[in-house]
């Protein structure tokens, strides 16, 4: 039985997805921005009120519903992307974890990401919580977890009912870059920052697995992102839909290298500024400079 104010907000879900639905057949992509950022404030309550196996199904609906939706526009979003020129970067969009991105996450970050519907978190399947501070590549709790202490990520799996699959990455390189970025909590996806920059040393596609990619320890840049804010998306837009703000369902995106080499200089700026080492930054923005061969490449700095 639901509640009437569970009741209330399930219906406005509904009419959301049916807008979205509409928008996406379209192709309205850039109209689509605000009301995924409804749904997900609205979804984050439901989780927060269920009660009874009833009302969790009608969660679980509506996550596949806009799940389904997100990926639509990931897919259109890749499409229009698909007809230029890979530089081999790419940028990975990390779920959020309060232990430096070097352990599995405190019992109330683990919650946090499952009341916010990320989907590994929330499978049965996952069993970061049988494990300490102390885990490696052997066990491999989750990404995040590892990600700036093995300077590791990986493509991710799609789950879709009892079957999971694979997924690729087919345009990234060895020596181009890997772009580590997460949301804090209570900030909007606009404040997304970079946690990790990997010089990409090695791009494991083993068969039945997902791709991963595995940074250079010595020469990639762990951020300290809590004082050094570098938001992606003052430097990153989304191909054909510039003023769009959204990361919808995939875990990458593939990022030109002027992207790259904007982001370092960001990152360089503000290490000077606050007193920092800057040398690992301006040796990858050296590195970077070599492969650099034109600006303005339709995939570069936000207009503020």
């Amino acid at each position: 039985m639901e509640t009437k104010p569970f009741k209330v907000m399930r219906e406005r879900v509904e009419c959301i997805c049916e807008e979205l639905e509409r928008l996406v057949e379209r192709r309205a992509i850039s109209e689509t921005e605000a009301l995924f950022n409804a749904a997900e404030a609205l979804m984050r309550d439901l989780r927060e009120s269920v009660e009874g196996v009833v009302q969790k199904r009608s969660v679980e609906r509506l996550n596949l519903w806009l799940w389904s939706l997100a990926e639509k526009v990931d897919i259109i979003l890749s499409r229009r992307e698909a007809g230029k020129a890979g530089d081999g970067n790419i940028a990975f969009k990390c779920t959020w974890n309060d232990r430096g991105f070097k352990a599995p996450c405190s019992e109330e970050a683990y919650r946090f990401n499952i009341r916010d519907g990320r989907a590994f978190c929330s499978l049965p399947t996952c069993r970061c919580r049988e494990y300490a501070d102390d885990v490696g590549l052997r066990e491999n709790p989750c990404y995040e977890s590892l990600a700036l202490r093995e300077m590791y990520f990986g493509a991710g799996w799609d789950h879709t009912g009892d079957e999971e699959r694979p997924r690729r990455i087919h345009n990234v390189r060895r020596g181009k870059i890997a772009i580590l970025t997460t949301r804090p909590p209570g900030t909007e996806e606009l404040d997304r920052l970079v946690i990790g920059c990997l010089l990409i040393d090695r791009v494991n596609d083993d068969p039945g697995e997902e791709t991963k990619i595995f940074g250079d320890k010595e020469r990639s840049i762990e951020v300290p992102f809590q004082e050094v804010k570098v938001r992606f998306w003052d430097h990153y837009r989304n191909p054909a839909a510039e003023d769009l703000i959204l990361w919808a369902s995939g875990l990458f995106r593939y990022i030109s290298d002027g992207v790259v080499l904007g982001i370092l200089r960001a990152l360089e700026k503000r290490y000077v500024d606050g007193g920092r080492d800057v040398g690992k930054v301006s040796g990858l923005i050296s590195h970077m400079k070599s492969f650099v061969s034109r600006q303005g490449d339709g995939n570069g700095p936000r207009t503020p």
